[in-house]
């Protein structure tokens, strides 16, 4: 209690703000960003993922979280408009009518993440039931093979 005392009494006295009382040492927090203080000691600041080539696995990975949050919005969208009173086969068959040249266009945006989707769900329970394909070439494989596979099934939907 009384180091509580002390330490209130000398952060009102010298307008400083302090470390939490679980630190180590009283010692001021930062005024200044990480780049300030970089560049005061002539460290680089590290790269940011701008400039960063992400592996196939990793921008398989991402794209497989997108397009589940694609599917996520489109669905509920048609739900709720559906709920709201919308006649959403008529909306559809009126979209085809007023633009037929984009028809191939939106299958291929239906469709792309459907099958993306499905087909990297499918590579993951191979793995979690097999525990093989693992290895850091057959994950690139793969996720390259993914990306391909995906968009020869969508452009094949889209030519139905």
């Amino acid at each position: 209690l009384l180091l509580l005392g002390a330490m209130l009494a000398l952060r009102r006295a010298s307008g400083l703000r302090f470390a939490p009382l679980g630190a180590r040492s009283l010692r001021p927090l930062a005024t200044e960003s990480y780049t300030e203080r970089m560049d005061k000691t002539g460290r680089p600041v590290s790269p940011h993922v701008t400039i960063y080539k992400f592996p196939a696995a990793a921008l398989s990975s991402i794209t497989t979280r997108i397009t589940g949050v694609m599917l996520t919005v489109g669905t509920s969208a048609i739900g709720a408009a559906s709920l709201a009173g919308a006649d959403v086969p008529a909306l559809v068959s009126s979209c085809q009518l007023a633009a037929p040249a984009l028809v191939p266009v939106a299958k291929v945006a239906i469709t792309y993440p459907l099958t993306y989707h499905w087909l990297s769900a499918m590579r993951h329970a191979y793995w979690d039931w097999t525990a093989s394909g693992l290895h850091i070439k057959t994950v690139r494989t793969t996720s390259l093979a993914l990306f391909a596979g995906a968009g020869l099934l969508s452009l094949g939907f889209a030519a139905i």
